[in-house]
C-alpha cells in the first residue's frame, strides 16, 4: 500500500510520525512525508536521510484577528488546492495524521471514499484536528485513555502508545545495575549515595519551572547532604540556578538540555515534569515516581487532562503551577526524602501505562483497516 502522513509542526508529532512510517516500510509499504510549519526543511532531510519520501506542504493557522479571519477563506483555499496536487500525484491508498494544525488541510482534502483515514492522537483529551475529523477517520490510535470518550464520534479506536525513539526503549528495556547508576552519576559530577530529582520543562514552558527550582534550593539547605539534583532548564543562561544551588550548598548538574536523557531517566529517584503524551510515556517505560506540572497555556488544557488520567490512576502526583510555591514544593522534597517507599509506589503503577511496542501496535492496528491489494 502508499501510505501518506501528515506530520508536521513539532518534534512530538514529527518523530512518532517517523518510528510508524519506518514500520511501515519494513512490511513492505512505501511511504510519503508530508511536512509543513516552521521545521518543514528540517524534517524533509531528516525523512530523507531515514530513506523516506517527503514533501513540504503548506499550511494554515486558525485564525486569531479580525484580519486574519478575512484572509483564512483564501489562504486556506490556496493550501488545499497545492494538497489536492500532491494527493493526486501521490495515488496514495491511506493517509495517516499525527494532529496539529498543519494536518488540517491534509485531512480536509482527503477522499473518504474506499481510501481510508486515520488519526494518531497523543493526548487523554483529543486535539482540535482530531476532533474536527473524528467522525471522517476509519480508525484512531490512541497514546492513553481518552478522558472523554465520546470525542472518537464512534470511530474504532485502541490504545496503542506512543512510539518513542529507539534509544530510550533499548535504555528502558533492561535494569540499571547500581555500577552503571554510580557510573552514569560520576559522569555528572554527582554522588551515588544521595537521592536524585530529575527537573526539566520540555520545549515550552521550561522558564516557569526553572525558576521554582531556583526558588526552592534556599529551603532545601539543611537536606544537603541526602538530595542532589539534574535539572535541564532549556536555556543557555543558568546564573541564578547555579547560583542558588551553590549558596545553599546543594549538587546539582545544571545543563541546558541532554540529548542521552535515558541516562538522566536512568539515575532518577523521581522526576518533576510538564505532562506532554511523549514525557509521560517515556516516565512510564523506566517505571519513574513523577510529578507532573502541567503547562497551563497548552491548547485546551491538554496537559492538565493528562496528568490527571495518571494521578487518578496512582500513577503520578498533579501539581497545578498557579497553586504551587517554593515553600509545597520543598515540603514535598523534604517528605519524600523523609518517606520514600510513598513515592517509590507509584512506580509500578506509572508502568502499567509503558507501551514499548507502540510503533508495532499502531501499525497492527491500522493495518486492519488498510484495503485489500
Amino acid at each position: 500500500m502508499k501510505i501518506i502522513i501528515s506530520s508536521g509542526g513539532t518534534g512530538g508529532h514529527f518523530y512518532p510520525g517517523l518510528s510508524i512510517a519506518r514500520e511501515f516500510v519494513a512490511r513492505g509499504h512505501s511511504v510519503t512525508f508530508l511536512v509543513s510549519g516552521q521545521q518543514a526543511s528540517e524534517q524533509q532531510a531528516t525523512a530523507e536521510a531515514n530513506g523516506l519520501s517527503a514533501r513540504q506542504i503548506p499550511s494554515v493557522r486558525a485564525p486569531h484577528s479580525i484580519v486574519d479571519l478575512i484572509k483564512f477563506p483564501f489562504r486556506f483555499w490556496g493550501c488545499c488546492r497545492a494538497i489536492k496536487a500532491i494527493f493526486k500525484d501521490l495515488k496514495g491508498d491511506a493517509l495517516l495524521s499525527m494532529g496539529s494544525f498543519t494536518s488540517v488541510a491534509p485531512c480536509w482534502c482527503w477522499p473518504k471514499s474506499h481510501k481510508p483515514l486515520f488519526l494518531h492522537e497523543g493526548n487523554t483529551f483529543m486535539g482540535q484536528a482530531n476532533r474536527l475529523f473524528a467522525q471522517k477517520a476509519s480508525a484512531i490510535a490512541l497514546t492513553l485513555p481518552l478522558a472523554c470518550p465520546e470525542q472518537s464520534k464512534g470511530t474504532p479506536s485502541c490504545i496503542t502508545g506512543m512510539p518513542l525513539r529507539e534509544a530510550i526503549l533499548e535504555a528502558a528495556a533492561k535494569a540499571t545495575t547500581p555500577a552503571e547508576r554510580a557510573e552514569i552519576l560520576s559522569s555528572f559530577g554527582l554522588s551515588p549515595d544521595k537521592k536524585t530529582m530529575l527537573i526539566f520543562g520540555g520545549s515550552q514552558g521550561a522558564r516557569a519551572i526553572v525558576n521554582l527550582a531556583t526558588a526552592v534550593m534556599p529551603l532545601l539547605s539543611q537536606s544537603a547532604n541526602a538530595v542532589q539534583f539534574i535539572i535541564l532548564t532549556g536555556a543557555d543562561d543558568n546564573t541564578a540556578l547555579e547560583q542558588s544551588c551553590a549558596k545553599a550548598g546543594i549538587a546539582a548538574r545544571i545543563v541546558k538540555k541532554d540529548s542521552e536523557i535515558q541516562r538522566c531517566y536512568q539515575v532518577a529517584d523521581v522526576v518533576v515534569c510538564r505532562a506532554g503524551a511523549s514525557s509521560i510515556c517515556e516516565l512510564a517505560l523506566f517505571r519513574k515516581p513523577a510529578v507532573l506540572i502541567p503547562l497551563p497555556s497548552a491548547k485546551d488544557n491538554h496537559q492538565y487532562h493528562n496528568a490527571k488520567c495518571l494521578a487518578d490512576a496512582g500513577a503520578a502526583k498533579l501539581m497545578v503551577q498557579s497553586e504551587t510555591t517554593p515553600e509545597s514544593f520543598a515540603k514535598f522534597i523534604e517528605n519524600w526524602l523523609s518517606n520514600p517507599q510513598d513515592i517509590s509506589k507509584m512506580s509500578d503503577t506509572i508502568g502499567q501505562f509503558a507501551r514499548p511496542n507502540a510503533t508495532k501496535q499502531v501499525v497492527d492496528f491500522l493495518e486492519g483497516f488498510l484495503p485489500k491489494a
